[in-house]
């Protein structure tokens, strides 16, 4: 924007001039290609952008939210990698493949058991950097149950048909990343879909999940490259 902002004001400035001294063609086309070269290496001055991908990992506190509220919450992990596509200079996409271990804690006649809830899970976030390092980042997660598991060795069919195989969510949160690529981020799943399937469980609750996560984003050939020339000028 600070190019086309001083190109405006070079042909406004030219035009002025032009008006005035009553150039000829010959340097008309010279002022002209003056003007446009101008224009390029101030656009070469703006920092690239690059697509760049990496991994991340960290910690889940899942628990449920809804009509059965004598839950506990668990804590657990979550894996996997990570996309960035940039859009322009402060705003950004990025696409997960995440390994989510999830679940919660409920007794039952007095012994407590531990539910697991496995999910690969797809958030597609937008983050806007509202300074080069910080960024507020939201959107939707979608989410299909690998496996489910409980503590009190209950394998039955019922069991395993008391949870829905897909999960929709949405992510809100916040992040911080460094110049070298690694990141921190801050997030909150609150699920927006039943686990339950109700023709077993007469209730409705749904997954809330608070996860703390540290990532790397490789650089790409063009980042490598360009940081060398940076370190050779």
């Amino acid at each position: 924007m600070l190019f086309l902002f001083l190109l405006f004001k070079k042909i406004k400035l030219f035009l002025n001039t032009h008006k005035n001294l009553g150039m000829n063609k010959k340097n008309f086309i010279v002022v002209v290609l003056l003007l446009i070269s101008t224009t390029m290496l101030l656009a070469q001055e703006e920092d690239p952008l690059y697509t760049r991908a990496g991994f991340k990992f960290g910690a889940n506190y899942a628990n449920i939210t809804g009509d059965i509220e004598d839950t506990d919450a668990r804590l657990r992990m979550h894996l996997g990698a990570v996309i960035e596509f940039p859009v322009s200079q402060r705003f950004y996409i990025q696409a997960e493949v995440l390994y989510s271990a999830q679940g919660y804690t409920i007794e039952e006649e007095g012994i407590e058991n531990k539910i697991s809830l496995n999910y690969l899970a797809l958030p597609i976030l937008a983050k806007y950097y509202f300074t080069p390092r910080f960024s507020f980042e939201t959107g939707p997660r979608l989410a299909t149950l690998a496996n489910e598991a409980n503590s009190i060795d209950d394998d039955s069919d019922e069991f395993f048909n008391t949870y829905n195989g897909f999960d929709f969510g949405w992510i809100f949160g916040a992040g911080y990343k460094v110049e070298s690529g690694m990141f921190f981020q801050l997030h909150y799943n609150l699920g927006l879909s039943p686990i339950f399937n109700t023709d077993i469980i007469d209730a409705s609750n749904t997954n809330a999940v608070v996860q703390a996560s540290i990532g790397y984003l490789f650089k790409t050939k063009n980042n490598r490259r360009r940081q060398v020339q940076q370190i050779e000028q």
